[in-house]
């Protein structure tokens, strides 16, 4: 991960990382948010999904409104919101674990925020919003990496406004600094149709529609959600470092199914 964080490092069979958190809520068969909200239950269920499905990567959050919304307005202050804080101390549980997890948070990106305010009512001047989103961004990650976690993924949807388009690129890379220097690998996947602009300042992950051949940089891929449209995992060979998941899998999707598919992909 720590190669990765900085764009090196040779190829290899890529980290399978898809989106699995309220897929695991099933395993003590409560509700996602009552996982959620506490720390322990996430450490429990999502570290208990991942062992039987044989994963190395444990998602300490998954991008959900009601935490982008606390964390916005609760500033600096992110364990006053009950979902961060959960999050950060799975973190910390995780941290404990002798089988050593790769560990991940996914949160909404600056397009997403931008958006998200624009919505609740924000005004004023873009350029200057987007900076303080990055600010902001900048914030989770130093709270989550000095917790413990080695990737940061980035759900984004960048700004219509092409006029803003490298306001929103100083947000990511305000935010993608501070992963940088705390070598945690920032990883950013986008819902937009066509093929997106992929900036330098996080690692990018495409879908195969958005851009079906290899990168002039260390890269990932998105994958469909829904496991049964999973294919065979790369080998040594591939292109990509990492493998996730375009959005999150869905949080019915039972978990025998799931441990099928995984098997699937790893013996075709």
């Amino acid at each position: 991960m720590q190669d990765l964080s900085r764009g090196m490092g040779k190829p290899h069979a890529p980290l399978f990382a898809p989106l699995l958190f309220g897929v695991a809520a099933q395993i003590e068969a409560i509700s996602v948010e009552q996982m959620r909200q506490d720390g322990t239950r996430i450490r429990k269920n999502v570290g208990e999904l991942r062992r039987a499905l044989g994963m190395e990567t444990v998602f300490c959050s998954a991008p959900d409104e009601a935490m982008l919304a606390g964390a916005a307005q609760a500033g600096a202050d992110l364990e006053s919101v009950p979902t961060v804080a959960a999050a950060l101390e799975a973190v910390r549980q995780w941290q404990a674990d002798t089988s050593e997890p790769v560990i991940v948070a996914a949160f909404h990106g600056p397009g997403r925020v931008f958006h998200w305010q624009q919505q609740n009512g924000a005004s004023g001047d873009a350029a200057l919003r987007f900076e303080q989103i990055g600010d902001l961004l900048a914030s989770w990650v130093r709270s989550f990496a000095e917790a413990g976690i080695h990737m940061v993924q980035w759900y984004d949807t960048p700004p219509q406004d092409t006029a803003l388009m490298d306001a929103w690129k100083g947000a990511l890379g305000t935010a993608g600094n501070v992963a940088r220097f705390h070598r945690v690998a920032s990883v950013l996947l986008q819902e937009a149709d066509g093929q997106p602009i992929w900036p330098a300042q996080a690692i990018a992950c495409p879908t195969q529609e958005q851009h079906p051949g290899a990168m002039p940089r260390p890269h990932g891929r998105a994958w469909p959600a829904d496991p049964q449209l999973w294919s065979r995992l790369p080998g040594d060979d591939a292109a990509e470092r990492l493998i996730a998941t375009a959005t999150e899998v869905p949080a019915e999707t039972e978990v025998a199914s799931l441990m099928a598919s995984v098997q699937r992909i790893r013996e075709t």
